[in-house]
């Protein structure tokens, strides 16, 4: 997965995680996600009737903003994707900041809303100390009727290891190296019950958060994460009905990806909420 999700996804977690009175680890800057991250700073939103878009500091950190929530009396957080396809698909825009449809986390009010949190990722100095380039804003800008549904993290398991499956023989009839190597690391994660991980992140959730289950999947979603920029999976072209089958099972395996992250992360809900 891209930097950007994996930051929703380990602030979700930790924030849950926080919300349930667990002691976790500070988040910034140690966490995989911030590597790249100079700050990270929350922002309430609002658009008057007259007037410019307002926006005030409520947390200058995600530690700050893990309180902030508690203080709020927020009940839990989620993790949800909107697709977007436009100008290009999510696929395709997934190696770029912002891309992959629109992500965002849904604080859970007790008065049955959520209030929804995105992200904007901006660099602010290609040169900077540490390559700390990136300064990334949270901005709360409306607010949705909760939802709590829980997925089949079973199923989804079953229908991951099947696209895996799929694509990896696409792969080897193709000679397509690496590829192939991304999709093995992620078949071996899932057929190992989550015990062997080759994620980069691996500390997308504080220790007891998640199940190996939930966490074994989002392992693999980082190993099958091939849709990058330039020289990416994307990137790839065939001739005749082996373009057919490339496109094929390249959005089967990505819109599988997108499901999988999001019901993996949010298993770090209350009762799986």
């Amino acid at each position: 997965m891209n930097h950007p999700i994996a930051q929703f996804v380990a602030l979700t977690c930790y924030a849950n995680a926080f919300l349930q009175g667990r002691t976790v680890p500070r988040f910034f800057p140690t966490n995989s996600t911030c590597t790249f991250c100079d700050w990270i700073k929350f922002f309430g939103v609002s658009k008057p009737l007259l007037g410019k878009t307002r926006q005030e500091e409520v947390a200058g950190s995600p530690d700050a903003w893990f309180a902030y929530l508690k203080a709020a009396g927020i009940l839990s957080i989620r993790l949800s994707r909107r697709p977007q396809n436009h100008p290009i698909s999510d696929r395709m825009s997934a190696g770029v900041v912002g891309g992959a449809g629109t992500w965002a986390m849904e604080a859970a009010q007790p008065t049955g809303k959520s209030a929804v949190w995105v992200s904007r990722w901006e660099v602010w100095d290609h040169n900077a100390p540490d390559r700390r380039i990136w300064r990334v804003s949270y901005g709360r800008v409306s607010k949705i009727r909760a939802a709590s549904a829980a997925a089949d993290l079973q199923a989804l398991a079953g229908r991951f290891r099947s696209a895996l499956g799929e694509i990896h023989r696409f792969s080897e009839q193709h000679g397509c190296g690496g590829f192939s190597v991304c999709f093995s690391k992620a078949m071996d994660t899932l057929d190992s019950g989550g015990e062997r991980r080759h994620g980069y992140h691996q500390d997308l959730a504080p220790d007891g958060c998640l199940p190996s289950l939930p966490l074994g999947l989002l392992d693999a979603c980082q190993s099958a994460w091939v849709f990058g920029g330039m020289g990416s999976w994307n990137d790839m072209a065939f001739a005749g009905e082996a373009q057919v089958e490339y496109e094929r099972t390249s959005r089967r395996l990505f819109l599988i990806l997108t499901d999988v992250i999001q019901a993996a992360t949010n298993a770090s809900c209350p009762a799986g909420g």
